[in-house]
């Protein structure tokens, strides 16, 4: 006699089968709708100024500059948050603004310039569909 009977070997089966057709149908969706909104970003959007030289600056005073997003695909884009790397980087920018097909905005990235000598910063730009870009800026301050 068996020790797994006609019955549990149906219930064995069944529960192998239904988690084959889940991880099918549900895992593999997942992870590529991830993937395609991190690669999808430059074929939506343009950037100038995404990595950005400040050259050299004295310490302590203040530098600004601007990025430059254009929206090149088809569908409208919602810009969502600026999120700096560290308190010494101030941005600006419009919460929500819808970026029409075709048309662009700005965001203006300043610092403090309180870094002794070289620096290089980031700051992690969001938009709406999970889409993120992750811009950089660098230079040196030295002292007058």
């Amino acid at each position: 006699m068996s020790i797994i009977n006609t019955n549990m070997k149906k219930y064995i089966l069944l529960i192998g089968f239904s988690l084959l057709i889940i991880t099918m149908f549900n895992g593999p969706a997942y992870s590529q709708n991830k993937l395609m909104s991190k690669q999808d970003i430059n074929t939506m959007l343009a950037f100038t100024n995404a990595e950005y030289n400040m050259g050299k600056i004295p310490f302590g005073k203040s530098s600004e500059y601007v990025i430059t997003i254009e929206n090149i695909s088809k569908d409208s884009i919602v810009l969502k948050n600026v999120a700096p790397q560290c308190g010494c980087t101030t941005p600006k920018y419009k919460v929500g603004e819808v970026i029409l097909p075709g048309s662009s905005t700005t965001v203006t990235l300043g610092f403090n310039g309180n870094s002794k000598g070289a620096f290089s910063k980031h700051a992690t730009i969001s938009f709406g569909n999970g889409m993120i870009k992750d811009v950089k800026f660098n230079g040196e301050t030295y002292v007058q």
